[in-house]
């Protein structure tokens, strides 16, 4: 069942993509107005694309997976105490498998209706590369891809979009990333740290979560 439910929301990550892509933009975020007013938010784990691009290999299908486990407990530790999220599980996900058809905006009328939320909020890992080397010496630095939407569940509109995207440049690189570097005290970091700060980043943005 865990296999189904991760191919779900492969599936529907990748309709997500294609439905928002109107709205993607390089970072930040993409706001639909005016805000609908929104009682409960149903955040789902994080899906990937491995299941369905032939294109990636085993290797990179286990990095994704290892991004969308590590996406979905950073979403745990900064929404889990807001007072209009409900966090779901991948097991509660498998219990409303059955009951899902038409897709994307099937699925998120279905969850939507089965756990009282009027809004669904889907993230899909698009890369999670791992640095090769150490904080002071790097062969490839960390990098990640990510976007995440927010969709009414009654009307199927998406109500709000974020992309994170970024590989770690040095300062030699790219003479904007100073701060960054300076933040990071001139260190390589991993895509751990870097995904769970863009995660953060793109959720302070998000203006249903305020």
């Amino acid at each position: 069942m865990e296999k189904h439910v991760k191919l779900l929301l492969s599936v529907c990550a990748v309709l997500l993509l294609t439905s928002c892509s109107a709205n993607l933009g390089n970072g930040g975020g993409q706001v639909q107005v005016p805000l609908e007013p929104l009682s409960c938010i149903a955040v789902l784990p994080a899906g990937t694309s491995a299941d369905e691009d032939d294109a990636i290999d085993s290797a990179e299908a286990r990095s994704l997976e290892q991004g969308a486990d590590f996406v979905t407990e950073v979403m745990v530790r900064e929404l889990g105490d807001h007072p209009k999220v409900r966090l779901l599980s991948s097991s509660q996900v498998a219990s409303l498998v059955p009951e899902i058809t038409g897709g994307l905006s099937g699925m998120v009328s279905t969850i939507g209706r089965k756990v009282s939320c009027d809004g669904v909020l889907l993230t899909r890992v698009r890369r999670f590369q791992q640095r090769e080397g150490t904080e002071y010496a790097i062969e490839e630095p960390a990098s990640a891809d990510l976007h995440m939407a927010l969709m009414h569940s009654r009307t199927g509109a998406v109500l709000w979009t974020a992309d994170f995207r970024e590989t770690q440049e040095s300062f030699f690189d790219n003479i904007l990333s100073y701060d960054k570097m300076q933040s990071r005290g001139f260190k390589w970091i991993t895509v751990e740290q870097l995904v769970e700060q863009g995660v953060k980043d793109r959720l302070a943005t998000c203006p249903y979560l305020q």
